[in-house]
């Protein structure tokens, strides 16, 4: 009798501290939101994931006022990423600990949380992987390093040229168009740094990790199901005419290639 009661015992107790824990949990996503309510939180105030999501969600719903200031929703976002200790978070822990190299040559994601104003990512990459050009249409993207670095390349489409021609790719007939595009930034962002682009400001851009890296990135608003981004190739042995920081880039018309 005295060792059932015993076991019983250490069942009860484990099931209450588990209880215990979950309230402990809930009480401080309950404190952080009072603080910051009571303008408590600064700039160096770390918050938890939930605090995290109700500060962004309230920040995201911004993009339905019109017109949308999408430098300092991005600045705001950028502040919210600054404050967070993504390998701390039970969510990315898990990303993080069941980590494989299912895709050699390209990177790995997942989606920590969605909603149709916006989504957060989990990107990973080994040495030597990257993602090229490409856009993001209509959106803005805050990225921040949680580990590793990166090289990052932002562009503006500076002119779109007339110049096509055919090509075969993966066996179906497609137009490739040139343009012009204007590099605004090409930095190494290291563990902790943010990089941002809007939909119209460095908004084609491109990453090469320096490293095994870890990327935490917010997309405003999130990848619809029809969500088409263009992957440009950029000719970088020299600049478009002469002239500094703008290059020749070629990519798939969508709209030609319909017509053909």
């Amino acid at each position: 009798m005295d060792d059932f009661k015993r076991r019983d015992f250490i069942r009860l107790s484990a099931l209450g501290f588990a209880s215990i824990a979950l309230q402990l949990s809930s009480i401080s996503t309950y404190a952080q939101k009072a603080n910051a309510n009571l303008g408590k939180w600064d700039a160096n105030t770390l918050i938890n994931w939930d605090a995290f999501l109700e500060r962004l969600t309230r920040l995201a719903k911004t993009q339905h006022q019109l017109p949308w200031n999408q430098r300092q929703y991005t600045e705001g976002v950028k502040q919210l990423l600054l404050q967070c200790n993504f390998p701390e978070f039970a969510n990315v822990k898990k990303e993080i600990a069941s980590y494989e190299n299912k895709r050699p040559n390209w990177f790995e994601s997942a989606t920590l949380h969605y909603e149709t104003d916006f989504q957060v990512s989990l990107f990973q990459f080994e040495k030597g992987e990257y993602i090229p050009h490409h856009d993001h249409p209509d959106m803005t993207g805050v990225l921040n390093v949680v580990s590793g670095s990166i090289l990052a390349k932002n562009y503006n489409l500076e002119q779109q040229l007339t110049s096509t021609r055919k090509v075969v790719k993966d066996g179906r007939s497609t137009v490739m168009q040139k343009c012009v595009i204007r590099e605004t930034s090409n930095e190494v962002l290291n563990t902790g740094d943010v990089g941002l682009l809007t939909a119209h400001e460095g908004n084609i851009h491109s990453i090469m990790p320096n490293e095994f890296t870890q990327l935490a990135d917010v997309f405003t608003p999130a990848y619809a199901h029809d969500t088409k981004a263009k992957w440009y190739d950029v000719n970088e042995d020299g600049y478009y005419q002469g002239q500094n920081h703008l290059f020749e880039a070629e990519f798939e018309n969508a709209e030609l290639s319909a017509r053909k």
